[in-house]
């Protein structure tokens, strides 16, 4: 008997082009992984340099109120500002702290651990309040009833860097 043998099969190539398709999904799939992580790495580092602008916020905040307990009527100018200290703000005037061009913020002496830049801040002179409901009714008016206000304001602000700025309202007795 005489067979023919049957030509031999072509390959076709799904094995090859299965692979392929594979190789280039576990690429997007790490890549994507990469990407994420180089997202959060940099998420964590915005994280840590807010929480050390807070800080350094902060750390200014209690000095300048510690200043603002203390002051006396002579710290304050009669317009303007001088050494971190401010005459009371017409109701027309722009918020010193969204003024750009202000600079007369006083240097935080406290340093802040981790933090290269140094927290500056101002005292404004708020007026007088009550220090109770209805003190000014009494008579006659208690010596203490009305008492200085101060607006405190602190800020931690550098290029390219988290910024923060807190205020505070203080009373003083």
């Amino acid at each position: 008997m005489n067979r023919n043998p049957s030509p031999p099969q072509r390959q076709q190539g799904f094995s090859l082009l299965a692979s392929l398709i594979l190789l280039v999904v576990v690429t997007l799939v790490a890549l994507a992984g990469m990407r994420s992580v180089a997202m959060e790495s940099r998420m964590s580092a915005s994280a840590y340099d807010r929480n050390l602008a807070l800080q350094a916020a902060e750390t200014g905040l209690r000095e300048a109120e510690a200043r603002a307990a203390a002051a006396t009527e002579g710290n304050f100018p009669a317009a303007g500002c001088a050494n971190g200290y401010c005459a009371e703000p017409a109701p027309a005037d722009q918020a010193r702290w969204t003024d750009a061009a202000f600079n007369d913020w006083f240097d935080v002496a406290a340093a802040v651990s981790g933090n290269a830049i140094t927290p500056g801040a101002i005292v404004e002179r708020n007026g007088e309040g009550e220090n109770w409901l209805a003190c000014g009714q009494e008579i006659p008016r208690q010596p203490n009833c009305r008492t200085p206000r101060y607006r405190v304001t602190s800020r931690s602000v550098a290029d390219d860097r988290a910024s923060v700025i807190l205020q505070s309202d203080v009373a003083t007795q």
